[in-house]
């Protein structure tokens, strides 16, 4: 959900809901066992995160911690230190643990810009604009676009006016545009048309000077899916280092990766 900047910069943060899982292989060259290992969790954002362990992870104790500061356990401030121990029997990915979290933050993969609006006296057009940020380190895939279309328009005069790929789901109302590929740093538009029902141009009429009296009549709530195999939502940052009590030499290899489901729930005139 997207706020205005509460310092008035005239930028904007989102409100962001998220949920994330870590899975963990461990590969030793140790034909017995594997060797457990400390992962740490830190970033701005991880006093904000409500963490739970899974299987084969614990959260190191610190005799120091108290409840007032759990994000201080086994490791200074706005870190927090697990033990992970996977038996060498586990030679699959494991999930070992499972963060939430809700945030505000500026870093958002790509800004979603959303309008419908009187094209005539008879027909509204909904657009929904889409740029991937420049900032992203990858491109957006398996990126769709999906308009539920209010019963203020009629359905069967619908035209799909910009988009490829644009289908109309009459039965369920809804337009869903799959784009596929979205590189980093470009846009996209899809946009569609559709006769106004008579009450609603009744209500244009009697208010021909102010628009936003259809407001209420006519709200298009889009929602937007994609996957990215490079970047991140959060600032959660992850490092495998070894435990003091168990030395040995860990060697990181990470990938990260998320999916964002974006809703918009209202699109004015």
């Amino acid at each position: 959900m997207a706020i205005l900047d509460p310092e008035g910069e005239g930028g904007s943060l989102s409100q962001v809901s998220i949920e994330g899982k870590v899975m963990a292989l461990v590969k030793s060259p140790n034909v017995n066992e594997n060797i457990p290992f400390c992962l740490k969790i830190s970033g701005p954002m991880a006093p904000l995160a409500t963490i739970t362990c899974h299987d084969h992870c614990a959260l190191e104790a610190d005799e120091d911690a108290t409840m007032n500061t759990p994000f201080s356990r086994g490791g200074k401030v706005g870190e927090v230190r697990c033990k992970v121990d996977i038996p060498k029997s586990d030679s699959e990915e494991r999930k070992i643990m499972s963060y939430s979290m809700n945030v505000r933050t500026q870093n958002m993969p790509m800004l979603v810009q959303a309008k419908a609006a009187i094209v005539k006296e008879m027909a509204c057009r909904v657009s929904v604009q889409i740029r991937s940020n420049l900032s992203n380190q990858g491109d957006l895939s398996n990126f769709t676009i999906v308009v539920a279309i209010p019963t203020t328009l009629k359905g069967d005069t619908l035209k799909i006016t910009r988009g490829d790929y644009g289908i109309w789901d009459a039965n369920k109302r809804i337009i869903t545009w799959k784009i596929g590929n979205l590189p980093h740093g470009e846009s996209c538009l899809v946009s569609a048309e559709a006769d106004l029902t008579s009450s609603v141009v009744n209500v244009l009429r009697d208010n021909p000077f102010e628009p936003q009296a259809l407001e209420g009549k006519i709200r298009c709530p889009v929602l937007v899916r994609c996957l990215s195999e490079v970047d991140q939502v959060s600032d959660l940052v992850l490092t495998a280092v070894p435990l003091e009590r168990s030395p040995a030499r860990v060697v990181q290899q990470q990938m990260k990766s998320y999916q964002l489901l974006h809703r918009v729930g209202k699109t004015g005139v």
